[in-house]
């Protein structure tokens, strides 16, 4: 493309350093301008382009043009300038501006982008190309990758095949052909097409964004940058671009003779105003489109600023104007849903004071995660147009989006690991948590937007005034936070005598009011656990309702589990109880270990509920390293952690959902032993003689850090209000570390109050694994964006090491410390050889082993000390606990 361009190049006054990318002109190169000491972008021109006498003449006319153009959304171009190479081939290159960013088409790699940035980013677009029109300056090769987006908004750039616009009266132009690169059925090009930019009858810009009169060879004006416009809009929208085909061939037939599918068939909530401006700059004659960039821009603006007054989407004005329309929409939502649904049943869904029952399938090839502490029970709108809910399958959990107009399912993008979803009062936004953050994403699409930390938290919902009121720990009061973001306070206080854990809040239809529920880790089933009615103005907490589960509130009833059953009891305008509770629904999930019944409602009428098991079971394997079982450990159980002592003969479980005791197993004699220990025990560690044990206990609202000797008595070495995990022992014995609040802590024995950090607080870190020699450590981090495994040197913290490259966690040593291993998201477990060559370490490429189906939740795995087998504890059954939809629910009640 470019010979003898390198790293230190100059061209004239400029100094190359780096490559940034290639297009269809040429290559762009990051420099150095010498006299103003500024970085800039080069774009040099490909050598057969430079090679034309009549192509550079027009080019630098050109450059001159696309320079008078001054605009914040446009990429300024500084100089223009030509050079030769060392073998005397003429260089021409164009100097812009540095820009900061990523450009559109990257970002929609990602997904769809919400609306509300796709109206913000298509008016910069617009109000650029109508600056570049008032300048006789058309673009003709507007498309994602031709958008820039920064932190100042969105920069048009690569006005390379612009032209300076010919002064003709509206839709003049000369028949022609059209001359195509390659044969007709070749793969269409995703690169810019360059011929000649005068000759007629030729094909100039990229194939899915060109108007139908740059397909036929007619010359191009404003309108035809406006459909481009509309192309990539509709592509900002759905994630999809507005015609595809698999030939260049298809796509030609498909931008001139069809209609792109409307966007509200990807994206319900798609205002219609918008659906209609895309529409119009789509249309097939240029004198149908609008007819200025700056129309569109004021139109983009208007529809973002007037919010819910430019129109609601059309799927939910359709679904307020009757009662019998929405039975007819959760008709076809059952049909496209495999639900057994025939039609002597339709009749029964259009009257509206007869309930209709009806069951959902789980995701094919997946599975509903309805249960364990990362799970994400499905979840309603309060429209009851959409649901989310979280899948899992061997590639791991993330959430997914349901239409119940239309049974469209799709994947919430960057959800990966998603827990635990509720939803914006205006049924457009999802809040939800991963293990470290509570964050929210538009449904309309776009990456998710963290909000807060959080520590393994229990549940959310969404009030007045855009605050989230959540509980970000399983032993924290409730915290109250910013829809944008921010600081949390809190939102509850916690009565430690009674209680170690606010959770599951659900506000009221005020915005104001809130239900929690407030239970006991030291006794699951008592009567201490109850569910209390709280508020954002800080008013003294009103106990409800005596309950072991979560409560609703709905159209004048609350709704809880007891049992697996559903109740619906009837409250006073004070919340206070009335009359007896009524069944609604019979096996009902309740998920125990979390005391929370999987239920929801919305506000027109619709119940869903899980339906299944009720707890999370799991086995333990001993499987070689190609996967094949060797043996079975014990009966299935809710077992947590799994830790093989030193000597590999014995190995320690937390074992219990809710109430979780410690356990040793002996793998030698095959009997098990429970520890005496009083309280609930999260995670153990073994010392490295095996006859010490230490693990974090939950008591009297504190969580200790004891010390046991199998045969002999405790010691609590430290106390605090969270969890801190103790992960692995120091050969010596003097250090544990310890896995607290996303950090990763060393404990000296002999001062447990002075416990160090070994990471950084800007990033979350987990599952330290300590290398026999005690030399190494281990450990997972999100610190590079993505939750990968490194290893660090303890004496000389600076020698690090990233082991994974694409993505992993859970680290484990050989015995010899000469090979680790690690999960990565696909649920291979992955052996690295390790080499220690006297100043650090040498890691060979990460080798698959095998993929097995762990417990969601826990340090599910450990590794023999030769390598050769891994105990792992995988998930005892994959059965879906089932999707029950009630319309109606009301008409269930007695008269």
């Amino acid at each position: 493309m470019s010979p003898g361009i390198v790293s230190g190049t100059r061209l004239g006054p400029y100094e190359i350093v780096s490559k940034i990318g290639a297009g269809g002109m040429g290559e762009v190169w990051k420099a150095t301008d010498t006299r103003l000491d500024r970085s800039v972008a080069i774009k040099v021109l490909a050598s057969e382009l430079s090679a034309d006498a009549q192509f550079r003449t027009r080019f630098e006319r050109e450059a001159k043009t696309i320079s008078q153009l001054n605009h914040p959304h446009i990429c300024v171009v500084h100089d223009v300038g030509h050079s030769a190479t060392a073998d005397a081939s003429p260089l021409n290159y164009l100097v812009m501006e540095l820009l900061d960013g990523e450009t559109l088409g990257e970002r929609l790699l990602r997904g769809p982008l919400p609306v509300e940035q796709v109206l913000r980013i298509g008016a910069q677009i617009g109000e650029a190309l109508d600056a570049a029109h008032r300048n006789g300056v058309i673009h003709r090769d507007l498309k994602p990758a031709n958008v820039m987006l920064t932190k100042a908004g969105a920069k048009l750039l690569d006005f390379g095949l612009a032209k300076a616009a010919q002064i003709a009266p509206w839709g003049a132009g000369h028949s022609a052909t059209i001359a195509r690169n390659g044969a007709p059925d070749s793969p269409p090009e995703e690169g810019t097409q360059v011929r000649s930019l005068t000759a007629e009858g030729t094909i100039v810009g990229t194939f899915q964004y060109m108007a139908p009169e740059q397909l036929e060879g007619l010359p191009a004006d404003a309108r035809t940058d406006i459909f481009a416009l509309g192309a990539v809009l509709y592509e900002m929208a759905t994630g999809r671009r507005a015609f595809d085909g698999a030939t260049k061939t298809s796509i030609i037939a498909a931008i001139v003779d069809r209609d792109p599918p409307p966007i509200r068939q990807f994206q319900p909530l798609t205002p219609p105003a918008f659906e209609h401006v895309v529409a119009r700059c789509l249309a097939k004659s240029p004198s149908d489109r609008w007819q200025s960039a700056h129309d569109i821009a004021q139109e983009l603006s208007w529809i973002r600023e007037a919010g819910s007054q430019a129109g609601v989407a059309a799927p939910l004005v359709a679904r307020k104007r009757s009662r019998e329309r929405l039975a007819w929409a959760l008709a076809a939502t059952l049909a496209l849903a495999l639900i057994a649904v025939t039609a002597t049943l339709v009749p029964r869904l259009r009257r509206a004071n007869r309930p209709f029952v009806a069951d959902i399938a789980p995701p094919r090839g997946a599975r509903f995660n309805a249960v364990g502490d990362e799970a994400g029970p499905l979840v309603l709108s309060p429209d009851g147009t959409l649901a989310v809910y979280s899948s899992a399958d061997k590639s791991g959990n993330r959430l997914m989006l349901r239409s119940l107009l239309t049974g469209e399912t799709k994947v919430l993008e960057r959800t990966e690991g998603g827990q635990f979803p509720f939803w914006s009062p205006d049924s457009r936004k999802i809040g939800f948590f991963t293990v470290k953050e509570l964050e929210r994403v538009d449904v309309s699409g776009g990456s998710p937007v963290p909000i807060c930390r959080v520590i393994n938290a229990r549940g959310g919902t969404w009030g007045a005034g855009d605050t989230i009121v959540f509980a970000a720990a399983t032993q924290d009061p409730l915290s109250k936070v910013a829809a944008s973001g921010g600081i949390p306070v809190a939102a509850t206080k916690l009565d430690v005598a009674q209680h170690s854990s606010h959770r599951w809040p659900s506000f009221l239809p005020d915005g104001k009011r809130f239900l929690y529920l407030a239970c006991n880790h030291e006794d699951p089933g008592g009567s201490v656990n109850a569910v209390y009615l709280g508020s954002l103005d800080g008013a003294a907490p009103r106990l409800i309702l005596r309950s072991v589960s979560n409560a609703i509130y709905a159209d004048g009833y609350l709704l809880f589990d007891r049992d697996q059953t559903l109740y619906a009891q009837k409250v006073k305008s004070d919340l206070s109880l009335e009359g007896e509770p009524v069944s609604l629904a019979h096996d009902v999930l309740y998920d125990s270990g979390i005391w929370r019944g999987a239920f929801s409602v919305s506000n027109d009428g619709l119940l869903a509920y899980h339906s299944g098991r009720a707890s999370v079971l799991s086995k333990l394997l001993w499987l070689d390293r190609h996967g094949t079982l060797l043996e079975t450990v014990g009966e299935k159980g809710a077992y947590w952690d799994v830790e093989l002592s030193p000597n590999q003969q014995k190995v320690l479980l937390p074992i219990g959902d809710p109430q979780r005791d410690l356990w040793i197993q002996d793998l030698i004699h095959k009997t098990r032993t429970k520890l005496t220990l009083n309280g609930w025990a999260n995670a153990p560690a073994w010392s490295p003689d095996g006859t010490t044990i230490y693990v974090d206990m939950l008591r009297h609202g504190n969580v200790e850090l004891v010390s046991k000797r199998i045969t002999g008595a405790e010691r609590v070495l430290s106390r605090r209000k969270t969890f801190f995990a103790p992960r692995a022992v120091s050969p010596d014995g003097k250090i544990v570390f310890l896995e607290t609040s996303g950090m990763i802590e060393q404990l000296p024995l002999d001062a447990p109050d002075k416990a160090v950090p070994l990471t950084h607080s800007g990033s979350s870190a987990f599952g330290p694994s300590l290398s026999p020699d005690g030399k190494w450590l281990a450990y997972g981090s999100n610190e590079n964006g993505r939750e990968e495994v490194f290893v660090v040197s303890l004496a000389q913290p600076e020698l690090k090491w990233q082991v994974s490259a694409n993505g992993g966690g859970m680290p484990r040593w050989r015995g010899d410390g000469k090979e680790l291993y690690f999960l990565d998201p696909t649920s291979h477990i992955n052996a690295v050889p390790v080499v220690e060559n006297g100043t650090g370490l040498d890691f060979a490429p990460p080798q698959e082993l095998f993929a097995v189906t762990l417990r969601p939740t826990g340090r599910t795995y450990d590794v023999a000390a030769d390598g050769q087998k891994f105990l792992v504890n995988a998930l005892a059954d994959e059965d879906s606990p089932t999707v029950m939809l009630v319309s109606n629910w009301k008409t269930l009640l007695p008269r």
